[in-house]
């Protein structure tokens, strides 16, 4: 028996930490299935925490991950941070989507875990991204 582990690299920027953060998790959806076959009908809202800002990516992902693989079986097209608390390290956020269909959304590929393998994040001026290694 040959166990196969494959790893994809997200990347998310924006004009702030919160664009970046929810560009990774649009970017996590998108290898779950072709996004643009997502419609927005239905919301889900998430709460994570960390003790530093890479426990709070991961946190904030494996939610995300959490509702997708779980009743509702909700798959965003587009993720919106209501709150970023970045000295408590809190994000509250809500996803616009819908459940995921197996007959409407071309099934990608099964994300199994958030890694925290070479996990980077940048919030300088100019400078807002984060990269996140998912095994899937």
């Amino acid at each position: 028996m040959s166990i196969h582990t494959v790893f994809f690299r997200l990347h998310g920027w924006g004009e702030n930490l919160a664009e970046a953060f929810e560009q990774c998790a649009t970017a996590m959806f998108g290898y779950m299935t072709e996004i643009d076959t997502v419609e927005i009908c239905d919301i889900q809202d998430i709460e994570a925490e960390g003790h530093d800002m890479l426990s709070l990516l991961f946190h904030f992902l494996d939610e995300w991950l959490f509702v997708f693989s779980a009743e509702p079986f909700f798959i965003a097209r587009k993720v919106k941070i209501l709150q970023f608390d970045k000295e408590n390290f809190r994000i509250k956020a809500r996803g616009f989507g819908e459940t995921f269909d197996i007959s409407k959304h071309p099934q990608g590929s099964e994300v199994k875990a958030i890694t925290y393998s070479n996990m980077q994040v940048y919030d300088n001026e100019g400078q807002h991204e984060v990269f996140v290694i998912i095994d899937i």
